[in-house]
């Protein structure tokens, strides 16, 4: 029998602990406020959670924000009481996961992470960090997260760096991500800010172009022989067509895929639709609202330009955070983001038609697991 939308949202959960942020980012779309997730209302949905994992599950619990580790001493407290509660079920698997600006890392809380199973990324800008992500006070971040940074690498090595690429500052994603490789980062997400904030032109977009042509250099370069650097844009690219998975079903967790709880308990298809009026789809005390999920499933619709287009599989055209985010719509796709996907489709390709070889075992293995 086919699992209800409640069932299937209870495997990933994510906890938006508070909306409150220690940086002032000058792309970002939140509204930082004091809004905190209670204690109460935390439990009640760790207790929600675990009553939907069966034997033998495998469950991944997140933490978000604003900044997440303004309540570190809560998220401590919601780790310890999952375990307990989660892994008494038999044969089953706990993992967290938690995106920080890095800031308030310290030893203690890294430790932690280590014995717990929290993955840790960090948000960074790279050479973009200090005229993009100021802190509340205006003050630059750039030397202070270095330090972080390197406090994290030293207990996890495979630290995933997530960039967000501001357009003022768009000729700077190579040597960004020439920096991260000289403090020894191995893995780089990359997305384009949007949102009302930011405006992308043709002359931003043309210095885009030309810097992930520099990208695809040093993607080939850094790839060669038993090295190891994961440009997740490429990546994924790669990864999707060698396994032939549709790019969105893959990356877009939009509605039963990763349910977000807000601060107040009410329930979120996607991290980018928090607090936004029409896109609640259901509450701790009311459980999800079916009919509000199939009402916004069915207005995302895959957009008619795309239904002959020989990439459609390959890229994102159907993410409803990225198209509302761009074109205030679900299902509209923006140009920006069409000519940003076939860039980089093109690119991956042709470094994979050239790393694909015997000479280059570790991108082989990476790109086909056993």
């Amino acid at each position: 029998m086919e699992k209800s939308s409640q069932e299937k949202l209870m495997k990933r959960i994510t906890l938006v602990v508070t909306h409150q942020c220690n940086f002032d980012c000058r792309y970002c779309l939140q509204k930082h406020e004091d809004v905190y997730m209670t204690k109460e209302t935390a439990i009640k949905t760790i207790d929600t959670f675990a009553a939907g994992i069966s034997e033998g599950d495998k469950a991944q619990i997140s933490f978000y924000g604003g900044e997440p580790l303004l309540q570190k001493e809560l998220i401590k407290e919601l780790v310890n009481y999952s375990c307990e509660k989660i892994l008494s079920i038999p044969n089953t698997k706990l993992t967290f996961e938690i995106t920080t600006n890095g800031l308030l890392l310290d030893e203690d809380f890294i430790a932690f992470a280590k014995k717990n199973k929290i993955l840790l990324a960090l948000s960074h800008d790279g050479l973009a960090q200090d005229p993009v992500r100021t802190d509340r006070g205006g003050n630059m971040t750039k030397e202070r997260v270095d330090q972080k940074l390197q406090m994290l690498l030293k207990t996890f090595p495979e630290t995933i760096i997530m960039m967000t690429v501001h357009p003022d500052y768009v000729d700077r994603i190579a040597g960004s991500l020439k920096f991260f490789r000289s403090q020894g980062v191995k893995s780089v997400s990359m997305v384009l800010a949007h949102g009302e904030r930011v405006t992308w032109d043709d002359e931003a977009f043309e210095k885009l172009e030309k810097e992930m042509l520099k990208v695809e250099a040093l993607y080939e370069q850094w790839n060669a022989g038993n090295d190891v650097f994961r440009f997740i844009p490429f990546d994924n690219k790669i990864k999707n067509y060698i396994r032939q998975r549709d790019a969105d079903s893959v990356m877009c967790h939009f509605g039963c895929h990763k349910l977000m709880v807000d601060t107040n308990g009410k329930y979120y298809p996607c991290s980018h639709f928090i607090g936004r009026d029409g896109f609640d789809i259901g509450s701790l005390e009311e459980g999800v609202n079916e009919e509000k999920l199939e009402s916004l499933e069915s207005k995302r619709v895959e957009p008619e330009d795309c239904r002959e287009c020989d990439l459609r599989f390959r890229c994102r055209h159907t993410c409803a955070c990225s198209n509302h985010g761009q074109t205030g719509s679900v299902s509209e796709v923006s140009a920006l983001q069409c000519e940003y996907e076939k860039l980089t489709i093109r690119l991956a390709d042709r470094a994979a038609s050239l790393l694909l070889n015997e000479s280059n075992p570790a991108f082989i293995s990476r790109m086909y697991p056993n």
